[in-house]
This record gives C-alpha cells, structure tokens and sequence, in this order.
C-alpha cells in the first residue's frame, strides 16, 4: 500500500507541530509517516508515494551545523546532534524505485515581513528535492511562528492540517475511469 511520510527538523517544537498537522491532513487519504530527520530511513521505497519535508528558517535559509550550534547557545535549543538535519538527510537519501510526489515547508517569523520575503528555507529544500528526482506537486508552504523560538501564530497548525488534506488530493490514487 503506498503511504505518505513527512520528515521534519525542528528546534523548539514548531516545525515538528506543523509536520504532525499535515500528516493529520494526510492521513484520511494516505497512511501517513512523521519522522524526524534524524531517524528517517537512508532510502525510500515503492510504498513511498508522497514525501513531505520541511523545518526551521535558519539565517535566512534551512539549517545548517553552525545555525543549529548557534539555536543551542543563543536559545537553548535541545540539540542532540548540530551536525545532521533535514538538509544533510535529503542530501543522503536514496530513491529505490523511480520518483516520488513531494512537497516541501518551512516555519519562519511573522515579525519582520521583508526578512519573511527573503527566507529561502523551502526554496533550498525543494531544490533538494529536485536533485534527488522527486516530482514537486505542490508550491512550498510557509508556516509563522511569532518569535524565534515559537510559539506558532494563531491558526497555522490548522492551516497545516488543511495543507495536509489538499496534497492528499493532489496524490491520492483516482479510481479507473475518472
């Protein structure tokens, strides 16, 4: 049976907020998946039929070792390992069978607008994508936190869930003679 997985990176819990709230929009269509990056799988099967990833804004862009290094000691964020996320994952995943459907997210600050205009975590993200021969479906979706450490604006958990429910029409498999 294909299935959807969502693979996050998150610092202080929004992303991994969001990428729940997707998956619960995923699941009335798809058996769904949410992992983070750090114990998502090194390759991916047939049975993977939609791929969702997404994460933090981090300086502008998705994080990276000196961003997460900088998250622990500027914020406190709970870090085991600052040396992998979700950037060194797509990075090292491997499709076994053809393409996949993906998609891609990120969260990042409500409070500056023009600096929101210039994040670029998804854009990043989806680039991966590409590169690793998945089939973009849909346009990154941008999710807002109200401070750099969360919590998330009012709404978006449920505007993840909605966004969830919308790929899963984009991929859900269509009966013969629709």
């Amino acid at each position: 049976m294909v299935r959807a997985l969502v693979v996050y990176e998150s610092m202080f819990g929004n992303a991994r907020a969001i990428a729940r709230a997707i998956a619960d929009g995923l699941t009335g269509s798809l058996p769904t998946d949410v992992v983070a990056a750090g114990d998502a799988p090194a390759a991916l099967g047939p049975d993977v039929g939609l791929l969702v990833v997404g994460g933090p804004t981090h300086m502008l862009g998705m994080p990276r070792p000196s961003s997460r290094e900088g998250a622990v000691k500027q914020y406190g964020a709970e870090i085991s390992d600052t040396g992998t996320g979700l950037h060194e994952w797509l990075e090292e995943v491997r499709l076994l069978d053809g393409s996949v459907a993906a998609a891609a997210f990120d969260t990042r600050s409500n409070a500056h607008p023009l600096l929101a205009k210039m994040d670029h975590a998804s854009r990043t993200e989806e680039k991966l994508l590409k590169k690793l021969g998945a089939d973009v479906v849909a346009p990154a979706e941008h999710f807002y936190v109200t401070d750099a450490k969360g919590p998330l604006a009012d709404g978006e958990v449920d505007r993840a869930r909605r966004w969830g429910q919308t790929l899963a029409r984009r991929v859900a498999p269509r009966p013969v003679g629709t």
